[in-house]
């Protein structure tokens, strides 16, 4: 049965369901991350655009039912062949997906795709299939890092475990795109939390920081750190707000 809180995050029951009696309030254990969430996605994808809406009502609750989130888009670039060219996929975000789909064994790659805690991947539109697998995922561990912002640049420093490396996200927030051809022509859309860069921190077992470029045009955004092992999962996080 689908929560009041997942319910309330579609719009499905009115405004006054700020949280029903008996209802799981977000609980960040001690030394617990939150539960990173990948959404791949595409403006030339007619499907994405509901998945695209979840994922920015999950990052602005900050939870699912008592999970804490930390959302990323990642906009793929299979579809720009199609009529239009999202101006925010790379080639190397396909390439993530795709590293996914090997280490889940999964013969596909798909629009829209949430892949969560780097170890499930179900259609990000479906909520009944997102709130279960962010309900069933491991607990991350509290990643340590910390996070300097500067108009250009922010400084990420952080200490890896043992068998996994650590990687941050920075983000993009409230892009809003008019799309003139393929699938979505006619239509604006937005999206949040648009990865803007994805880089390598520290080597497993290491401690180390790395300087992350930004533009000046992006809107305000953030970041995730996170710790990823070979077979892909996720096993520490932390969400560096700017």
């Amino acid at each position: 049965m689908r929560s009041i809180h997942a319910l309330c995050l579609l719009g499905l029951v009115g405004p006054a369901c700020s949280r029903a009696e008996g209802e799981p309030r977000p609980v960040r254990r001690p030394g617990e991350g939150p539960v990173v969430i990948e959404l791949f996605t595409s403006q030339g994808c007619s499907s994405c655009p509901p998945a695209d809406r979840l994922l920015a009502k999950l990052a602005s609750a900050g939870s699912l039912g008592e999970r804490a989130v930390a959302p990323l888009t990642f906009h793929v670039d299979y579809w720009n062949d199609l009529g239009w060219a999202d101006p925010f996929s790379l080639p190397a975000w396909t390439e993530r997906q795709h590293q996914y789909a090997r280490a889940l064994k999964d013969d596909r790659v798909y629009t829209p795709e949430l892949v969560v805690g780097g170890a499930t991947g179900v259609i990000g539109s479906n909520l009944a299939a997102v709130t279960q697998a962010i309900q069933d995922a491991a607990r991350p561990a509290a990643l340590t890092a910390t996070a300097t912002w500067a108009a250009d640049a922010v400084t990420i420093a952080a200490t890896a475990p043992s068998d996994a490396e650590v990687w941050v996200a920075v983000w993009e927030d409230t892009t809003t795109t008019k799309v003139t051809r393929g699938e979505n022509a006619g239509e604006t859309l937005g999206s949040d939390r648009v990865v803007r860069r994805l880089e390598r921190v520290a080597a497993a077992g290491h401690q180390a920081s790395a300087v992350v470029k930004l533009d000046a045009k992006w809107r305000a955004g953030g970041a995730v750190a996170f710790a990823q092992r070979a077979d892909r999962r996720i096993t520490a996080s932390a969400l560096l707000i700017r």
